[in-house]
C-alpha cells in the first residue's frame, strides 16, 4: 500500500505538468516566437495572415511549416508549439501569450 501511494504522489506533478495541446487550443490562441525557425514574431490563426489546418501551418494558404511537437501544463500556464518548416527541416519555438 505504501509503495502505491509513493508512486501516486509522485505521478501527480507529471500529470500537471506533461499534456498535448489540441489542434482547436493551437488555433484559438497566440503563439510568441522563443528562438529557431521564425515565420513571425507572433502567430495568431486568424485566416488572414496564418491559418492552421490539421498539423500544417498556412501563411497566405501557402503551406510553410508543421506543428512536430506540443506541450503544456493542465493549468495553461506553459504552453508550447515546435514547429518545422517545410523548406528547410529547421525548427522553431513559439510560447503562448
Amino acid at each position: 500500500m505504501k509503495t502505491g501511494t509513493v508512486l501516486t504522489v509522485l505521478s501527480i506533478p507529471l500529470l500537471i505538468c506533461c499534456t498535448t495541446l489540441s489542434p482547436d487550443h493551437i488555433k484559438d490562441h497566440q503563439w510568441l516566437y522563443g528562438g529557431g525557425y521564425r515565420i513571425g514574431d507572433k502567430l495568431q490563426f486568424d485566416n488572414k495572415t496564418f491559418s492552421f489546418h490539421g498539423d500544417t501551418i498556412l501563411k497566405s494558404d501557402l503551406p510553410v511549416a508543421v506543428v512536430v511537437m506540443t506541450s503544456g501544463d493542465l493549468l495553461g500556464s506553459n504552453n508550447d508549439i515546435t514547429i518545422q518548416s517545410l523548406a528547410t527541416g529547421e525548427e522553431g519555438l513559439y510560447h503562448e501569450k
